[in-house]
């Protein structure tokens, strides 16, 4: 890296100095992190002077849902999407459930965030991720599996924000988020159609299950979103495959038909997303065979 001088106002340092003192980072490092933050959001939003030019008031951005995730709909056709995820009791300290590595608990909640994002079709330009641990040794660990994770996605920037330096924790707690950019017409929303097949990719699993399987991949998610013939992609949460059927009924004003005799478990939980829902186009289903390189299963049909 070549080295570069800027001169900042007094206040400004002063800001950085208490950003850097409390991740213990260095000042040059806050600088770096931000500039690459901000050049990575000119990059995927336009260039500096049509986001001057872009003077958007609070009451012309359209805020809506799509379960845990905020889609912030702009005039230019954009819209910033905000995806989270968190867990509590798992790791490794001795107050935890489930003991993991922290490396591996950082690339688990990573992917887990990311492809919330990625499955509506918008591309993660930065993650944040706060801890209720200290930062070093444990939170040093996680933030190492999160940088694993997010490196996949060459586009997005990790902001490794506060850790807990007061007090001694007993147990393992975090929260990541994750925002995204999308052109409105590049959204994987809203285009089921009837005719479309519902393909479970993965199985739902739920505490040490998933450390003994291989999870989809971020990268299988990317590939997805990024193919014409998938139309929707939903990740299975808690609640089970059943329900996140039953709620696009009822958001569509579709009926779904489940096939007899499938082995996928309809009512399992589905931790840090271990399986996904896909609505694919008949047709073209040899297309998603050929290409997704992960255990799936036909499930149903929108009728």
């Amino acid at each position: 890296m070549e080295p570069i001088n800027i001169r900042l106002p007094e206040k400004k340092l002063e800001k950085i100095d208490e950003i850097a003192l409390k991740n213990g980072i260095t000042r040059s490092e806050v600088v770096r992190q931000a500039l690459t933050i901000y050049l990575t959001l000119l990059e995927n939003v336009g260039n500096f002077s049509g986001i001057r030019g872009l003077r958007i008031k609070p009451s012309e951005i359209t805020a809506t849902r799509r379960r845990d995730l905020l889609l912030l709909r702009l005039r230019n056709r954009q819209v910033i999407t905000l995806g989270n995820t968190s867990s509590g009791g798992v790791g490794n300290k001795p107050g935890d459930k489930l003991q993991i590595d922290g490396r591996v608990l950082g690339r688990i909640m990573a992917r887990t965030a990311l492809i919330k994002v990625v499955a509506v079709g918008a591309t993660p330009i930065a993650l944040v991720c706060n801890l209720t641990v200290e930062l070093a040794p444990s939170g040093l660990s996680i933030f190492s599996g999160i940088r694993e994770e997010s490196r996949k996605i060459r586009t997005v920037e990790i902001l490794e924000g506060h850790t807990e330096e007061n007090f001694e924790t007993n147990e393992t707690g975090l929260g990541i988020t994750v925002v995204g950019i999308a052109d409105e017409e590049e959204l994987k929303i809203g285009k089921i159609t009837p005719g479309d097949l519902v393909i479970a990719v993965g199985r739902p699993v739920v505490g040490r299950d998933i450390l003994e399987k291989d999870p989809i991949a971020l990268e299988t998610v990317m590939k997805l979103a990024g193919s014409d013939y998938v139309h929707e992609i939903l990740p299975v949460g808690s609640r089970g495959i059943k329900r996140e059927i039953e709620d696009l009924e009822q958001l569509y004003g579709i009926r779904i038909e489940i096939k007899e005799n499938i082995r996928v478990k309809l009512d399992t939980s589905s931790g840090s997303t271990s399986a996904i829902l896909l609505m694919v186009q008949k047709e073209r289903l040899n297309s998603l065979i050929a290409n997704i390189g992960e255990e799936f299963e036909v499930i149903g049909e929108v009728m």
